[in-house]
């Protein structure tokens, strides 16, 4: 964001220069317009990356669903200035009469304007105090297209995955925009799961599978229950294998899982805590060691499950997709 806001503050300098020599009755007005966007400028390069709550928890702003809408619509905003800039400039000095020079800077003056909102937005955002984004939404639908753009450059920047972006998905609407906002969440769900096959197999519980996104986006409002309704129409529409349930615990499955039934078996025994032992097995199934060996090497080979060794538990078998990465 920063390097937008130095294009902007450089273009609008060449502009205030230009303006000075070819349309000096307009000079006042745009180094107005100058010192207005360098106050504003001055803001979003002092917004920290962290704060702390009052509950004492450290929260990313970047990872903010609201402040970051806001942060590409600086950028966005920006862009536009230095365009808006640059083309006045080469007008000028190439004295193209036909260029209504009053109208040209009263555009960037109202994108510098709009700035300053979208930006004291963040800034009201990044203190914890209330506010409204009703001021910027109307932008965000404007450049919705570009703001999706600019969010998977950065994220792709981030080595991250997201893709609910407009300001609409960040509180679940209650009658409107329901089918966009189960839509925005069903992208969200396929992006996570393109991972999982390397590390659960292509299955994971509801529950981490709800734990995981929300530490991926900590601001977007839902819950399990909404989580559970989007896989279920992803089934339908054949974009994931289904939406199980053993022992209890409801299980997503991004792509089939090849379990046979004592494969299934041993799975039903670690869904209750996420793992078992090889004594466990024993007794669970009543099965001979050779057979048991089978299933679980089985289960290792297919990446869902790992065994652990030690000297005091004996041989564990973790299911990660049950239990979650980083419990074991």
């Amino acid at each position: 964001m920063k390097d937008y806001l130095l294009k902007a503050s450089n273009a609008l300098t060449q502009l205030n220069n230009t303006v000075s020599i070819n349309a000096r009755s307009m000079a006042d007005v745009v180094l107005k317009i100058y010192t207005e966007f360098e106050e504003y400028r001055y803001i979003a390069e002092t917004i920290p990356d962290f704060i702390i709550r009052p509950d004492n928890t450290k929260s990313n702003l970047k990872a903010s669903g609201e402040i970051r809408v806001a942060q590409l619509l600086t950028s966005i905003l920006c862009d536009r200035i230095t365009e808006l800039s640059l083309k006045l400039c080469e007008s000028l000095e190439f004295r193209e009469e036909e260029v209504d020079v009053k109208l040209e800077i009263r555009e960037i003056k109202d994108q510098v304007f709009r700035l300053g909102e979208v930006i004291h937005v963040q800034q009201k955002l990044a203190d914890g105090a209330p506010v409204s984004t009703e001021a910027i939404q109307d932008l965000s639908k404007r450049y919705e297209a570009r703001i999706i753009q600019l969010e998977q450059e950065l994220l792709k920047k981030e080595g991250r995955a997201l893709t609910i972006t407009a300001l609409d998905a960040v509180k679940k609407p209650k009658i409107f925009g329901k089918e966009k906002f189960k839509s925005s969440l069903g992208d969200l769900i396929l992006s996570f799961g393109k991972n999982l096959r390397a590390s659960s197999g292509g299955y994971i519980s509801l529950a981490n599978l709800y734990t995981a996104l929300k530490e991926q986006v900590p601001d977007i409002n839902f819950s399990t229950k909404d989580l559970e309704e989007v896989c279920k129409i992803l089934a339908k529409q054949d974009l994931i294998s289904g939406l199980t349930k053993r022992s209890g615990v409801k299980i997503v499955e991004f792509i089939p899982v090849n379990l046979g039934e004592d494969a299934k078996k041993i799975f039903s025994l670690a869904s209750k805590k996420g793992f078992v032992t090889y004594e466990e097995v024993i007794l669970g199934t009543k099965w001979d060691q050779p057979r048991v060996d089978r299933v679980l090497e089985s289960l290792v080979n297919q990446k869902i499950a790992r065994k652990v060794s030690s000297l005091d538990s004996g041989d564990q078998y973790f299911f990660p997709g049950l239990y979650g990465e980083d419990n074991w």
